[in-house]
């Protein structure tokens, strides 16, 4: 702990505050006081690491929150965590602080303990520009990078791009963006000015077992033709009610993760947007948001048919294929949580509907088909673990490459909202 009468800033929580050249040397007699301190002292001199995080907000409650996060991290991801503070004001004089401290958690029982490094550096007024030197000062050799810029991308986009250059990976969450659809847009024009970023989002994680039970329906033979015949999907997600209390980094209308849904099911099966612009309707104000489709480009569809036509595309159904985004107001969900996915499919005069429906409660859907002919139960599933962010990150640090398709989603996103 800081026991300094030191000058300026104070974060308590962030450790000891020390000089930033004195960070190698200040860790290594915490390590020393650590091993002293355990009941067995055995293999408590080895500092161990497995990767650097980089975790950059733009004010203290936010980096008070994401140093609680890490308390819930999995010991597989011991790594050197640095904290970056970013004060953006351009009234902010020109300060660069540091803090470090070890964060200790039990692996079996309190005398079989982890350590790792946590450094708090907090950047302000003109030293923003050398941010990039300030963290690269900071991490172990040898060790990927992963940043993770929490709430709304730097409207400066410059900065991102100094900290994109210096990581391996960058980790986004766009469910805390204030502005969602310029904030998604923003980030896919990123992506496209750094062609060697592998950028991932914690919301795509938030959709991911939505994206299986799809999936699922057409595991089984009897529906898979029904892939075909797609001509009506309807999305639902919540918004918040006027009663509903909300923190400073959360927005009551967010459809992002419909959003990438409905682009990863147009990706899916294939279908291209009509050109025309009456087929496009889009009301940014309360999130609600509709597309026609105008053909099926058959080499983009990932589930083929069980008989297919010769020839790379073709055209819609009669009245097209028609994707809609509407909001729900719901108290006890958090803004832009998926409520329903509906779709409608005709195959030969038959026509089945696929429906994945929230419950009660933000941990389970029920899924349900009905197909002529056919009648199945509808069938509860718990999808409880999208909801903590400690989880989606365990899940994005396991991953050393990119992620293609949620890349291409991400573009796709671009495209409807364009």
């Amino acid at each position: 702990m800081d026991n300094s009468a030191t000058p300026g800033k104070q974060l308590s929580w962030a450790g000891k505050k020390v000089n930033q050249e004195q960070v190698e040397g200040e860790l290594s007699t915490l390590w020393h006081l650590a091993s002293d301190n355990m009941r067995i002292s055995q293999n408590m001199n080895v500092r161990t690491s497995v990767l650097n995080f980089v975790i950059c907000v733009q004010d203290i409650e936010s980096a008070r929150r994401a140093s609680a996060i890490l308390r819930d991290l999995s010991s597989t991801h011991i790594a050197r965590v640095t904290l970056l503070i970013l004060d953006t004001r351009s009234d902010a004089p020109s300060e660069v602080a540091t803090w470090i401290t070890l964060r200790s958690f039990p692996i079996i029982s309190d005398i079989m303990r982890h350590h790792f490094e946590q450094i708090t550096v907090s950047v302000s007024g003109a030293a923003i520009k050398y941010v990039d030197n300030i963290v690269q000062s900071t991490l172990k050799p040898d060790l990927p990078v992963y940043l993770w810029w929490l709430n709304d991308l730097p409207k400066d986009h410059e900065i991102f791009h100094r900290l994109i250059n210096i990581s391996n990976r960058v980790l986004i969450d766009s469910s805390h963006f204030l502005q969602p659809e310029e904030q998604i847009q923003d980030a896919s024009a990123i992506l496209q000015k750094s062609p060697h970023c592998a950028l991932s989002d914690l919301t795509w994680g938030r959709v991911t077992p939505w994206r299986e039970l799809i999936a699922q329906f057409f595991d089984i033979a009897e529906y898979r033709p029904y892939v075909m015949g797609v001509d009506s999907i309807l999305i639902e997600h919540t918004v918040a009610t006027s009663t509903q209390a909300l923190d400073h980094h959360s927005n009551p209308k967010n459809p992002i993760r419909a959003l990438l849904l409905a682009a990863w099911l147009k990706t899916r099966l294939g279908w291209q947007l009509s050109e025309d612009p009456a087929d496009k309707n889009l009301d940014h104000e309360t999130g609600t948001y509709s597309w026609h489709m105008s053909e099926r480009n058959m080499a983009k569809v990932v589930t083929q048919p069980l008989t297919t036509t010769g020839g790379k595309r073709n055209s819609a159904p009669l009245g097209g294929i028609r994707i809609t985004i509407r909001p729900r107001a719901l108290e006890k969900s958090a803004p832009g949580t998926l409520c329903m996915v509906h779709m409608t499919s005709n195959i030969n005069g038959k026509q089945a509907t696929f429906t994945i429906q929230r419950v009660d409660d933000d941990d389970h859907v029920l899924t349900s088909v009905e197909v002529p002919g056919s009648a199945r139960p509808p069938r509860t599933v718990n999808i409880a673990a999208t909801h903590k962010e400690s989880d989606l990150l365990h899940n994005e640090l396991e991953i050393m490459g990119r992620d293609h398709l949620y890349e291409e989603t991400l573009h796709e996103v671009f495209d409807l909202l364009a």
